[in-house]
């Protein structure tokens, strides 16, 4: 007898490694997981933050991606360039999206970052680190970190 869930009927399967996904199909991973999600907690969906600056030009020189989700805001993306490094720019981001996150209702930022990276800045920010990955990237360290808001 087969196992509950098996048929007799043998499905073709085609699994492929891929190093460059199509935009479209990693979106579809994100709507499955995000339903399931959805389904599992009950709550409504994520809502993304961003803010940018940009140049006269209109080009982007830093910027900050993330979401709420569940009381929670989730820093996936922070980026300035390197002229404008250490001019406050990564600061006011920060402090843009915390402001976000608060009006939001959010008791917690978190986010992951890589020792060169500059954890420091985060630390410097009330960031706490949760937990280390050492060697990852070889002979570097990985970390995810809190702040409570």
């Amino acid at each position: 007898m087969a196992p509950s869930g098996l048929g007799d009927h043998k499905r073709e399967t085609s699994l492929e490694i891929e190093t460059e996904p199509g935009a479209i199909d990693v979106e579809f991973l994100y709507a499955r997981i995000t339903e399931s999600n959805l389904v599992a907690t009950g709550l409504p969906a994520a809502e993304r933050i961003s803010a940018w600056v940009r140049n006269d030009s209109g080009e982007i020189e830093a910027g900050i991606y993330g979401w709420s989700w569940g009381g929670t805001a989730e820093v996936d993306l922070l980026w300035v360039s390197e002229a404008r490094r250490r001019s406050g720019i990564g600061s006011a981001l920060l402090d843009a999206f915390e402001s976000e996150a608060i009006a939001r209702v959010c008791s917690q930022i978190v986010l992951s970052t890589f020792d060169f990276q500059a954890p420091e800045f985060y630390e410097r920010r009330g960031f706490t680190s949760l937990g280390r990955v050492d060697n990852y990237p070889a002979g570097g360290w990985h970390t995810t970190m809190r702040k409570s808001i």
